[in-house]
């Protein structure tokens, strides 16, 4: 799944969103963000400064916290207090100060470059055991696991690695399997897969900081907004197409935490028919206990 790195690399001769090129003036230019989606980025680069002497700040706008980082890229008679790179975790709805910059000369030509990237996630969370996962769908339902952990047709990378393929029609409601917070809908690319197509997505950050994270929904069929709190068994969706040949429409479902500016899939345990915890696997049929 998406590894949910989001980079972009700039010249830093104005005041600049990661998502957006505000204005740029004579040789400036730059590379959009990675993440650039259907709606604004929620995470703005801020120069409270001047072009020669930058005073950066970054704002997350997010229901949860980020993990960012400026890196320096070529620096002509400038230097960087603290030095580059500089990496913290942000707070939601927070601002903070990230560096400044200055000229080491004045009678000096000055230029510079830098890259920023983000991930979602505060890094080095563990994930709370206990209470197994749920089902996410109804209780008259059952539906099979076509593809488990490691599994060899996509779930090979960090961020997928313990993911879980449900096979379900299209349309069918999709329930959250544990309670937390919308951190996140957008539509975008699976692992940063240039290949494969943007599919709708929810993030749901739950009280450890691990984010539990629903793919390939029903366009038009999002039931929650960002931000919002969600109990375990609450309606968010509706399952949507796979968009792939042979394989059928199906939920993708991962829990992810920062591994440390990259997001990476963990070990979890659904719920059984019997009431216990179990590992999911493929081929698996998943239906509601009667206890």
């Amino acid at each position: 799944m998406n590894d949910y790195y989001r980079s972009s690399a700039l010249l830093a001769f104005v005041l600049l969103t990661l998502s957006s090129l505000l204005g740029w003036a004579g040789h400036a230019e730059a590379a959009q963000n990675s993440h650039a989606a259907e709606k604004k980025s929620q995470v703005t680069l801020i120069n409270r400064g001047t072009d020669s002497q930058p005073v950066f700040d970054v704002r997350n706008n997010y229901d949860g916290p980020i993990e960012f980082e400026l890196s320096a890229g070529e620096f002509v008679n400038m230097k960087s207090e603290p030095a580059l790179p500089v990496r913290k975790v942000i707070p939601a709805k927070t601002t903070i100060h990230l560096c400044r910059l200055m000229q080491i000369s004045a009678h000096e030509p000055w230029s510079y470059t830098y890259s920023t990237r983000y991930v979602l996630g505060k890094p080095g969370v563990r994930q709370l055991t206990g209470k197994p996962y749920g089902l996410p769908f109804g209780e008259v339902q059952q539906f099979v696991i076509s593809q488990g952990f490691e599994g060899r047709r996509s779930h090979q990378t960090p961020a997928t690695r313990y993911a879980i393929d449900i096979d379900m029609p299209q349309g069918t409601e999709v329930l959250a399997m544990r309670s937390g917070r919308v951190m996140e809908i957008t539509r975008a690319r699976l692992n940063n897969d240039k290949k494969s197509v943007p599919v709708l997505q929810i993030r749901i950050l739950h009280q450890d900081g691990t984010i539990g994270l629903y793919a390939y929904l029903k366009k038009g069929s999002i039931a929650v907004h960002e931000g919002q709190r969600v109990q375990r068994g609450q309606l968010i969706a509706a399952s949507g197409p796979s968009y792939k040949k042979n394989v059928k429409p199906h939920l993708h479902f991962a829990v992810q935490r920062n591994a440390g500016m990259r997001l990476e899939s963990i070990p979890f345990q659904i719920i059984s028919f019997s009431g216990s915890g179990i590992t999911p696997k493929a081929g698996m049929t998943l239906r509601h206990s009667p206890y």
